[in-house]
């Protein structure tokens, strides 16, 4: 019994010594990790240079744009980079003088050091930092292919024969296949590596063949374009915050939105739609992802590209993404872009024309009869009063112009005249007009356009003659605040163009009405 009890008691003590050394094993384990990976950067920095000031910093989803983490100034060519937190990972680069060195990648492991010689950027050297030499190796391969490549495009242009260029073009496609294989080689045996990911979102996408029948037919002749549009964000992944600190985010964003999907504009508003939904689950990457195509669209200069109406998209964007969920911005400039959107609304393009209430359209034996009588001519009541432009008569035809002009406004004088000389060259394509005079507020002032539009004899078939003396509630309704403005509308009074010149409806009808 006593051997026994001697015997529980030395297997229990051994028991709590491995438990002891178990214990501290895993301690050690931990501070190890955390010395590894610890919640502070340290970057060591080596030029061989004197005082100079060097800045960190990171890209933010292109080139062009930067921000600065923090600012250095060498003593003897010698300083640190050190903050007492993380810094976010991505693609960074240093500066100094105004001058980019080079640029670095920033993960997991941020305690390394940099030496590096003015003389040979290109060629920065990195202690304790796996990432960047990977990267260092990726460069030298990407120099050398594009010196190969810059050499075999002088050769091109010196060809003396197809049969040369033929082999040229062979060996250039043969250098790129060979650095997509080092880029694949170089991302696989790194996969534990931050860097890995920084250049599988660089790797150009391979894609597949389209399946084919036995006789060799292609079977689906959109099977590759459909997987072009499934996995194009397969190997940069835009929704990942760390992604934004990379140069091509931002160009793979847009090359998406303005390639990939078909370029229509519900097409492109439902594709923004689905991107929004998705980049909501971080803060970040919706910041930017709205911003940066709110204010695309907003930008635009064009007023129809194809079948794609940019301000019908930046409306939308405004209306259900901006202003519900841009925390970020000013109370005045989301009532100002409510406001904005009010305005818009109602005379996008593809939106039914709104009606203009207490229009009076004057026929144009009013206009003869007040060249006689100056009674008739400041008559304000005079001609009859419309409540619904669309349902007129005489606005039956395949397109309609409104021009909302002012017989005192010189511009107006020089188009007005101008569309009706289009009117005279237009009419058998289905063109009509009908001016809508704003600004008349007397009666002399009736009198006035009376006069000038018996001056310029502006009277013809598909000619209409308006103005609204009781109502102008159609000037926010076509949200009109200087003069001219001209409409275009088709056969169902739908609004085509808008905000446009008389040259830019003549060439409409010139280039596409048969």
């Amino acid at each position: 019994m006593f051997f026994l009890k001697k015997y529980l008691f030395f297997a229990l003590k051994l028991i709590l010594i491995k438990m002891y050394f178990l214990k501290n094993l895993f301690l050690f384990l931990c501070i190890a990790t955390v010395s590894a990976y610890s919640q502070n950067y340290e970057i060591s920095v080596s030029l061989n240079t004197r005082n100079d000031t060097v800045l960190l910093g990171h890209y933010m989803a292109k080139r062009s744009a930067t921000l600065v983490n923090d600012t250095l100034v060498l003593r003897n060519g010698q300083g640190v980079f050190k903050g007492n937190r993380r810094l976010p990972k991505g693609t960074y680069f240093l500066v100094s003088e105004g001058k980019l060195l080079f640029d670095i990648i920033i993960g997991d492991n941020q305690q390394f050091g940099i030496v590096a010689d003015t003389a040979d950027l290109a060629n920065p050297k990195f202690t304790s930092s796996p990432d960047n030499e990977v990267l260092q190796t990726f460069n030298r391969y990407n120099f050398e292919r594009h010196r190969q490549l810059r050499e075999l495009n002088e050769q091109f242009r010196n060809a003396g024969s197809d049969d040369e260029r033929i082999v040229i073009r062979e060996q250039a496609m043969e250098i790129e296949k060979m650095g997509v294989e080092q880029m694949d080689e170089l991302i696989n045996s790194n996969q534990n590596l931050y860097v890995s990911k920084i250049l599988r979102a660089i790797m150009p996408l391979r894609f597949p063949e389209h399946p084919r029948d036995e006789a060799g037919n292609i079977t689906d002749s959109m099977y590759v374009y459909r997987w072009w549009r499934n996995n194009f964000f397969s190997n940069l992944d835009i929704f990942d915050p760390e992604m934004l600190r990379m140069v091509n985010y931002e160009d793979k964003l847009f090359e998406y939105i303005q390639r990939v999907i078909p370029q229509h504009t519900d097409t492109i508003t439902a594709e923004l739609d689905k991107l929004l939904t998705k980049a909501q689950q971080n803060d970040e990457v919706f910041r930017f992802i709205l911003r940066t195509v709110f204010n695309h669209f907003a930008g635009s200069q064009d007023i129809i590209r194809g079948l794609v109406v940019p301000e019908n998209i930046w409306v939308h964007l405004a209306e259900k993404w901006f202003i519900p969920h841009s925390t970020w911005s000013t109370a005045e400039f989301i009532d100002n872009l409510r406001q904005e959107v009010s305005k818009r609304k109602p005379n996008l393009i593809g939106n039914i024309a709104p009606p203009m209430e207490t229009l009076v359209i004057l026929p144009n034996e009013h206009f003869m009869a007040a060249a006689l009588d100056t009674a008739i001519k400041n008559d304000v009541y005079a001609g009859t009063i419309v409540d619904d432009f669309r349902t007129m008569p005489q606005l039956k035809s395949k397109f309609t112009v409104i021009y909302f002009w002012d017989f005192t406004c010189g511009h107006c004088r020089r188009g007005i005249q101008d569309l009706f000389n289009l009117l005279e060259e237009q009419r058998q394509k289905g063109l009509q007009v009908l001016t809508v005079q704003m600004y008349l507020t007397e009666r002399k002032d009736k009198g006035r356009w009376i006069d000038f539009v018996n001056e310029n004899n502006l009277f013809a078939v598909g000619w209409i003659n308006a103005w609204s003396p009781y109502d102008h509630k159609f000037r926010d309704l076509y949200n009109i605040s200087s003069a001219p403005v001209v409409y275009l509308l088709d056969e169902n009074f739908n609004i085509m163009l808008r905000n446009i010149s008389v040259e830019q409806i003549q060439d409409f009808f010139e280039n596409q009405v048969e």
